[in-house]
């Protein structure tokens, strides 16, 4: 790909050298000179990409030595393999012009400005407003309702892709999801990007029509491409426990102009944050699989209870597993209700009241349960959101 590629063998082996670590997807990280960066490979990143062909010193050679956080494991050519430590302002940015890929050809219109960065959380009212007045067909939600709910993208082949999951939109550039989600053991596969404003995967856009015969639509779906995931460093994907199980994504581009997507509360505050919710009726939403153990086209939902943990941990220890109070939460409803397969990722939502109107947090995380879902003995195992806030805070950039 790069004239000067071979000349530069050598520097990427000692780069090579410096991390025996593999790294499946992007994560925080701190550069030789102690700046907050993202670890990415280098092909992306403008400064030490130009610094390893045009300016190779002794001095600088060292500094990428340094840089070095990891290597994604994938049989790409080493440019692409080999990750650094990268600072936001050094990052390519020549595809912006492609990151927002709409369905079809009709743009949807941005009707306000942009007025909250990527790394500040919108406050109650800004955020966990639903505006779906409707009680419609059950357990399928209406075409308006939950308006942060996302599904993940992957590239599996060529010109192959596919909704592994499901996840939650929680400020302008970031949706919050599973670790499992995105730190996956196929080499091969690839974050792509994130559907926004989806209802039903058949159709686009999504109509409904009201009681006086009238025919509602929604924009038409969003699909935006991936900048980078972050996992939780301490999640191990081959854990059964499943310790840590969060990551959260940053789009490529903010999405504060469309005023039909709304984020989720996430429980900051510590009157909220450090909730047990035990025995409160909560809600899960998603594509995932049904009765019929087939994905849903239409989003669905279901009113879970908080299970009592220690109850819980008893439970999956008869399975050898152990759970933790601090990390985990159990969810269960009634005989065949559950999150399920293709759910992972999707937020436990619980709505407080603040200021005189209901307002949605996300509580927990879809994290694993048992095969088949929804059984009678195992509940369902939800990441305890409270206690990541610092931490998804803290790798929040603008």
């Amino acid at each position: 790909m790069f004239a000067s590629l071979a000349r530069n063998v050598c520097l990427l082996i000692i780069f090579c050298a410096t991390v025996k670590a593999t790294i499946v997807s992007y994560s925080a990280c701190t550069n030789p000179h102690n700046e907050k960066g993202i670890c990415m490979p280098i092909i992306q990143c403008n400064y030490l990409l130009d610094m390893m062909h045009s300016n190779a010193t002794a001095e600088n050679r060292k500094f990428l030595a340094k840089s070095q956080c990891g290597n994604d494991g994938s049989p790409a050519s080493l440019e692409k393999r080999i990750l650094v430590c990268c600072l936001e302002r050094h990052r390519h940015t020549h595809d912006a012009i492609n990151n927002v890929l709409h369905h079809g050809h009709n743009k949807i219109r941005r009707t306000r400005k942009e007025t909250l960065p990527g790394n500040k959380l919108p406050r109650p009212g800004e955020c966990g407003v639903s505006m779906s007045n409707r009680i419609l067909r059950g357990n399928i939600t209406d075409i308006d309702e939950f308006p942060w709910m996302a599904l993940i993208q992957i590239k599996t082949g060529p010109s192959r892709f596919h909704f592994n999951c499901g996840g939650s939109l929680i400020n302008s550039r970031y949706v919050l999801t599973a670790g499992h989600c995105v730190k996956f053991e196929q080499i091969n596969w690839e974050l792509y990007a994130v559907r926004l404003g989806e209802w039903n995967l058949t159709v686009d856009p999504d109509c409904l029509v009201d009681y006086r015969g009238r025919k509602e639509c929604m924009p038409r779906v969003i699909d935006i491409r991936i900048d980078y995931a972050i996992v939780h460093p301490a999640y191990i994907p081959a854990s059964r426990e499943h310790f840590h199980d969060i990551a959260i994504i940053r789009l490529k581009e903010s999405v504060a102009g469309y005023p039909h997507l709304i984020p989720i509360c996430l429980p900051v505050d510590p009157s909220i944050r450090y909730k047990k919710f035990t025995k409160r009726v909560v809600s899960v939403a998603g594509w995932g699989a049904t009765e019929n153990s087939t994905s849903s086209a239409v989003k669905l939902k279901a009113k879970l209870r908080v299970g009592n943990i220690p109850e819980c941990q008893k439970r999956y220890r008869k399975v050898s597993i152990s759970l933790n109070s601090h990390y985990q939460m159990c969810a269960s409803g009634v005989k065949g209700v559950d999150s399920c397969t293709g759910d992972s990722g999707g937020a436990l939502m619980v709505q407080e009241h603040i200021d005189n109107r209901n307002v949605y947090f996300a509580v927990g995380m879809v994290s694993f349960g048992p095969v088949p879902c929804a059984s009678k003995s195992l509940p369902g195992v939800y990441t305890r959101i409270g206690n990541y806030i610092d931490w998804i805070i803290e790798n929040l950039l603008p």
